[in-house]
């Protein structure tokens, strides 16, 4: 099945790009420079050339918390600067058993009980990510980074399934493109497609462990769904708070209307 905006990787899930979507002003973004991944703990010698020489990458962006790196950092990669931008404030979202548990090789059904526990996998999760001072932090960052980036090089930012963290980067960075609404939302939910299979293969997993449906579908949106409910809580919450997408990222992230001109110039070409 051919994946809208897939990016030629074997060996890396959800892998895909912005390159080609079409703003509210009638450009597109430039394909090949930005770049939107799960984990690359397990990428391929292949792979990494494909980065290096096909997209010419300069940064790897991680917004994972410092309990999932261990055992599944990313490879250090010749002439590409590795950031590490925690989205997640692990003590206000009370978190800290993630970090005791060791939460990149935990059993499936511990994962499930701590994230419903802790109230971090909910519909209003995304706002959490947004509001803490620690995700304002990493999100402007992310900013900053491509900002100062090459025009003619890749960036490429990635959390563990390039979905929740990774998708939020990609909505703020959508609207500040001028992408509409409509279109964001569609980004969002390709990962849904992406990860079909292993949705599947999840719900009969779990169904063989005796799980009920709100427990599948729990374990699910943890591991590898998105649910559209969610990126719509966090972009009502920011027009609430701060007027528009653009609002919050004008006055929480620092990010000035002249670094959305300098962005719009480095990631938009004419459509002919």
């Amino acid at each position: 099945m051919d994946l809208k905006h897939a990016i030629s990787l074997k060996s890396i899930q959800n892998a895909r790009e912005l390159g080609g979507y079409i703003t509210a002003d009638g450009r597109r973004i430039k394909n090949g420079v930005l770049l939107r991944t799960a984990s690359l703990s397990l990428i391929s010698d292949d792979d990494i050339c494909m980065l290096t020489d096909t997209y010419h990458l300069q940064h790897i962006i991680d917004f994972r918390m410092e309990a999932e790196l261990p055992g599944a950092e990313d490879p250090v990669i010749d002439g590409v600067k590795h950031h590490h931008l925690d989205v997640i404030d692990m003590a206000a979202s009370g978190l800290e058993e993630y970090a005791r548990s060791g939460i990149s090789k935990p059993d499936v059904m511990q994962i499930v009980r701590l994230s419903v526990e802790s109230g971090l996998m909910n519909e209003n999760m995304y706002i959490g990510f947004l509001a803490n001072d620690g995700g304002k932090k990493a999100f402007s960052e992310f900013f900053r980074i491509l900002l100062k980036a090459a025009p003619d090089r890749s960036v490429l930012w990635h959390c563990t399934s390039g979905k929740d963290r990774t998708g939020l980067a990609a909505m703020l960075l959508l609207s500040v493109l001028g992408v509409e609404e409509d279109v964001i939302m569609e980004d969002y939910l390709l990962t849904n497609e992406y990860y079909a299979e292993q949705i599947e293969g999840m719900k009969l997993l779990l169904q063989s462990k005796g799980c009920d449906d709100a427990c599948i579908d729990q374990a699910i949106l943890v591991f590898d769904a998105v649910d559209e409910r969610f990126m719509q809580n966090a972009i009502h919450y920011l027009k609430k708070e701060y007027g528009s997408v653009i609002g919050y990222i004008h006055n929480a992230l620092l990010i000035s209307q002249e670094d959305i001109h300098i962005l719009k110039a480095k990631y938009l070409e004419p459509l002919f």
